[in-house]
């Protein structure tokens, strides 16, 4: 009886720039990872019979997407899928910030509050009272109907904020080039007592990621789709593969 390969897998996805000497680093928990050849199919139909037919028929691989899904919405991980730049902000306090204060808004700040330590006026000279001029909500101030914070006048700032905030990881979207990145899935086939299973990619596009769901009642997933490219490097010999290559524990 022939051996059961049947496949059931799980396992982590490592990458890193293309052609670099940096170390690999893991994604994180991700719920897909799929290569899937794409093919141009060209067909000669049977013109000897009526009932016609397809007397050959030629399928020509045009290429092969490479897709991933991650669920660690860390800044690395939205850096690569936005071609952005992730940087980390040192926790710090913040003096005097204006900014435009309008009774029953919000009053974003330029971080992420962790605490308000004085709301002035501009000057200086009035300090507001924290509950009844404003409240510290979400990471920034809420402007209650009852505050004596005066209306801006044509837009400019009428108050003065002074906050702290903690360590900030931060991605600036769009920033940079399309890069090439080498990926590796290392699993482990359940279906088979967990046996080690490999796939070694080479050459990968950076893919953009399909849509940022912030707002949902399922964990957010973040969808990349992506492309293998020719890596003539890869190819040492004519049975090399240029573009993937997988291992499995027998």
């Amino acid at each position: 009886m022939a051996e059961d390969y049947s496949y059931l897998g799980s396992g982590i996805v490592l990458i890193r720039e293309w052609n670099s000497n940096e170390p690999f680093v893991e994604i994180g928990n991700a719920s897909a990872f799929t290569v899937a050849p794409q093919t141009n199919t060209i067909e000669l139909a049977d013109y000897q019979n009526p009932g016609g037919g397809t007397a050959n028929r030629v399928d020509r691989v045009t290429g092969y997407n490479l897709n991933y899904t991650f669920h660690d919405f860390n800044t690395e991980n939205f850096a690569r899928a936005t071609r952005g730049k992730a940087t980390t902000v040192a926790a710090a306090s913040v003096a005097d910030e204006l900014v435009v204060a309008a009774k029953g808004a919000y009053v974003p700040l330029s971080k992420l509050a962790s605490s308000i330590t004085t709301v002035e006026n501009i000057a200086g000279t009035t300090e507001y009272d924290e509950g009844t001029d404003y409240r510290f909500e979400r990471g920034m101030l809420f402007i209650p109907e009852g505050s004596t914070i005066p209306a801006s006048v044509a837009g400019a700032a009428n108050i003065s904020v002074t906050y702290q905030h903690g360590e900030l990881g931060q991605v600036e979207a769009g920033v940079t080039a399309q890069k090439f990145y080498e990926m590796q899935f290392f699993g482990a086939n359940e279906a088979r007592g967990g046996k080690h299973v490999r796939l070694v990619a080479h050459k990968v596009t950076g893919g953009l990621i399909e849509s940022m769901g912030l707002i949902g009642n399922e964990f957010g997933a973040g969808s990349v789709p992506g492309a293998l490219l020719k890596d003539s490097a890869k190819a040492t010999g004519s049975d090399k593969s240029a573009y993937f290559y997988w291992q499995q524990e027998k």
